[in-house]
């Protein structure tokens, strides 16, 4: 169907912007891991901000791809659909509250800078643990927990390919790994959480190739209503009979 094909597009491509998000958004907050964050962060007053629209850009883009997903996703089954949609939103709330402390520790900043300096620090510190604590369960444990939802769905649908969703599943529930592991008070090194995130990270983006190039294979089941109230029909299109 021409409506699925390009739903397939646009998913496939909000993947790649919430990758890229992810990565640049970040990438320009580094300021506010620094140990004098309030004086990093002053002196890259451009870079914050712009990391900061950034995530908010990755927070909308997780949670409409869930919205972009789910009149596909209910023909499978709607109450999963509707608990992926639940867990993706949960996790786009997450992330906008990550990126909008870095706001607040920015307006903090210029306060040092200016001289008054009387409680800044330890709201500075609140801050940034709240930021902490919203990016390691949004990008982690709620991510994960969402991907391993979504790679159900799919697979059970038949929408990409078997190894794909399977891939998927697998890269979803390693990725929470670290998430609680760090949850828990042991600290992970970069590389460690590298190697946990590498396999899903690297799933998304093939799964938005293949929705860009592909897109879904809606050949195996649609589900429709009989005129008749409170009959449900599946027809299997491969071999033309009723289930």
């Amino acid at each position: 169907m021409t409506s699925d094909r390009t739903t397939a597009r646009i998913i496939g491509v909000l993947f790649i912007v919430a990758s890229a998000a992810a990565i640049v958004g970040g990438s320009l907050l580094l300021p506010l891991s620094e140990p004098d964050y309030l004086v990093e962060t002053a002196a890259h007053q451009g870079q914050i901000v712009s990391g900061a629209l950034i995530e908010l850009l990755l927070a909308m883009s997780v949670i409409a791809i869930a919205v972009m997903f789910y009149p596909l996703l209910k023909r499978q089954n709607e109450g999963l659909a509707l608990g992926y949609v639940g867990a993706r939103t949960m996790e786009g709330v997450l992330l906008l509250a990550a990126s909008v402390t870095g706001f607040f520790v920015l307006s903090l900043s210029q306060d040092y800078g200016s001289g008054s300096t009387v409680g800044v620090q330890p709201v500075g510190d609140t801050l940034l643990a709240v930021r902490d604590w919203t990016y390691l369960l949004g990008s982690l444990v709620v991510f994960g927990l969402t991907a391993v939802i979504l790679n159900s769905l799919l697979y059970q649908a038949r929408l990409v390919p078997t190894w794909l969703s399977i891939w998927g599943l697998l890269g979803g529930a390693l990725v929470v790994v670290p998430g609680l592991i760090q949850a828990y008070g042991t600290e992970l090194s970069g590389v460690a959480e590298g190697i946990f995130a590498a396999p899903i990270a690297i799933q998304e983006m093939a799964l938005a190739l293949w929705l860009i190039i592909k897109g879904f294979d809606t050949s195996h089941t649609i589900v429709g209503v009989l005129d008749t109230p409170g009959m449900h029909v599946t027809l299997d299109v491969e071999d033309k009979t009723r289930v």
